[in-house]
């Protein structure tokens, strides 16, 4: 029985076969398809954003700047009579004491000046290749 379906289903495929023609694509198709990828892959192009927007870095600005002239009025002289700041408890402070005795080994230093240099060449290298990966 399946057999006899089977060789049914060959003589439908080959009478079908038969009757189809062979297509042949235009004499553009190539250029049509090129075209089509190209205007994808220019539509996916990456907008540059920075990490940290602008907004950001105005408000640490204005923070920076804002605690830096309330220190400085609080320090100078005025005649509001606002109450100077001492830092004396700082220096009878036991932690700040260890501090002050601790040196670090040479090695110590030099590891953490080398990082600091790796870090410096890092950036740039990093931010070149990703350039390159999202350039045209």
């Amino acid at each position: 029985m399946k057999e006899q379906e089977t060789k049914d289903l060959e003589q439908l495929v080959a009478k079908a076969m038969r009757k189809a023609t062979l297509e042949t694509p235009s004499l553009l198709f190539t250029d049509k398809v090129m075209a089509a990828i190209n205007a994808e892959h220019q539509n996916v192009t990456v907008r540059y954003r920075p990490l940290i927007p602008k907004y950001v870095w105005i408000g640490i600005a204005a923070a920076i700047v804002g605690i830096t002239a309330y220190l400085w009025f609080l320090i100078q002289p005025t005649p509001l009579n606002l109450p100077a700041l001492s830092f004396d408890f700082m220096a009878a402070n036991s932690l700040s004491k260890e501090f002050s005795a601790f040196t670090p080994s040479k090695i110590t230093v030099y590891a953490l000046l080398l990082l600091a240099v790796m870090l410096c060449v890092q950036v740039p290298v990093l931010k070149r290749y990703f350039e390159r990966r999202e350039g045209p």
